[in-house]
């Protein structure tokens, strides 16, 4: 059962997400997310990306979830990066405001953790007092190396998720 094994609140600079995109339906038979992933980590993203290594915020992959319509939102698959990076050809930039967001840790099983994330998040910075700020529209995951890439010996991982506060 995915648990909440860290939480805070952190002020953000003014960052940029790089990465390639999708539309994502709201009701969707099969999730395209994990074929975006396959496709990033064989298709050069990931490599292009490090290359612009003098503008990243941090070494981790991130997935983007925002620009939320009545039927989809947009998946970018990518990295964190000072605003100012040459966002590369082929590749989608989304700029996120300097701001509080909430950062929590979401520790178990990898499928159980991702699907659960969203929601624990939530229920913890309402439980803490905070509101979520809608208007920021996005959540991002970040897939930390060693927490997310390296199991423990049960097979758990953590996962951070962040969510815009007020």
């Amino acid at each position: 059962m995915p648990r909440l094994v860290h939480f805070e609140v952190k002020d953000l600079p003014q960052l940029c997400v790089v990465g390639k995109a999708i539309q994502v339906p709201k009701e969707m038979e099969s999730n395209p997310i994990p074929a975006l992933w396959h496709q990033c980590f064989n298709d050069g993203t990931f490599a292009t990306l490090e290359t612009l290594r003098e503008y990243h915020v941090a070494e981790d992959y991130v997935g983007w979830i925002g620009d939320w319509g009545e039927e989809s939102f947009t998946y970018i698959c990518g990295m964190l990066m000072k605003p100012e990076v040459p966002v590369p050809e082929g590749f989608e930039g989304r700029i996120l405001p300097a701001g509080r967001a909430a950062v929590a840790w979401i520790k178990g099983q990898e499928a159980e953790v991702l699907f659960a994330a969203h929601t624990v998040t939530m229920e913890a910075l309402l439980g803490k007092g905070y509101e979520y700020d809608q208007a920021a529209g996005w959540s991002m995951e970040l897939y930390n190396c060693p927490r997310y890439t390296e199991p423990d010996a049960n097979g758990e991982l953590i996962l951070d998720y962040y969510i815009p506060v007020k």
